[in-house]
């Protein structure tokens, strides 16, 4: 796709333009839908290392809850490291895709540094006579 048309006076615009330089109208960019659906369809590494830290930033709050309870909580983990981004997208109430995808990056790093630190704590402990 080279190039798109505008929904106002149907002159072509090049792909990333923001404004038709026609007529003036204002182009939404939007995320290539099928990069979107992967990005979708990609499990949460943030949901895997700290469900209840991810459910509660992807602002799925009914899964937070339910990670608290011991049983739910391994379920919550599976479910969310699986649907946890399609459903925090669908009922997140984000503003936009930008502002999803970037929440969702520092919750995926916040999970890497959680379980970095339970490693490096273990090791302390376990190698270094800790307690």
């Amino acid at each position: 796709m080279e190039g798109r048309s505008c929904k106002i006076c149907l002159e072509k615009v090049e792909l990333w333009n923001e404004q038709c330089q026609g007529c003036g109208y204002h182009l939404v960019l939007e995320p290539d839908e099928k990069l979107q659906a992967r990005y979708l369809r990609a499990p949460s590494l943030g949901a895997l290392f700290w469900t209840q830290g991810w459910t509660f930033g992807a602002r799925l709050y009914l899964w937070f809850l339910l990670s608290l309870i011991p049983v739910f909580g391994l379920i919550a983990l599976f479910v969310c490291v699986f649907f946890g981004r399609r459903w925090s997208w669908k009922y997140g109430g984000w503003a936009d895709w930008e502002e999803f995808t970037e929440r969702m990056k520092v919750m995926d790093a916040l999970g890497l540094i959680w379980i970095l630190g339970l490693l490096i704590g273990y090791g302390w402990l376990r190698f270094s006579g800790g307690l």
